[in-house]
């Protein structure tokens, strides 16, 4: 397969993916902003409120009302960094876990698509999903080397 050949699969395919997934979560009274901080917490395990305010090009006070709205809302709790106590990590609650899951488990296009798929078909796209999870986290923990490295 041509190499534009295959971005344009996949753009599509996951275009599709991400619009219902998206649509989940908005039908959930999130905000795009909120949405995207929910998504990097849940990729990074914790994080911190300037982590956030860099994600999303906002000032240490927007990020830090960003939030309080998702803790309000029952679905990011904030820790104290046991190495320094003014350091405050974020992290999903189990809610917020479970609506991300279920925003995932729930996406009726994908559900759709694997079920249009012959068995050995699934078993293969499951293998490659495996493959490029594996890649990427090898790919972000020599981002992440690289970023400390010039710190």
């Amino acid at each position: 397969m041509a190499h534009s050949a295959l971005h344009g699969d996949f753009e599509y395919v996951l275009a599709r993916i991400i619009q219902e997934f998206m649509l989940f979560l908005h039908q959930s009274g999130l905000s795009g902003p909120q949405i995207h901080t929910l998504l990097h917490i849940y990729h990074a395990g914790e994080c911190r409120i300037s982590d956030i305010g860099a994600l999303m090009g906002a000032s240490p006070a927007a990020a830090s009302q960003l939030v309080d709205r998702l803790t309000q809302q029952g679905l990011v709790e904030r820790a104290e960094d046991p190495i320094n106590r003014r350091i405050k990590k974020l992290r999903l609650t189990d809610k917020g876990l479970k609506l991300i899951r279920h925003g995932v488990t729930s996406n009726h296009f994908l559900t759709s698509l694997m079920a249009a798929l012959p068995e050995e078909q699934r078993q293969t796209v499951h293998s490659a999903f495996g493959y490029l999870a594996q890649a990427s986290h090898q790919v972000q923990a020599s981002h992440k080397q690289k970023v400390e490295h010039h710190a």
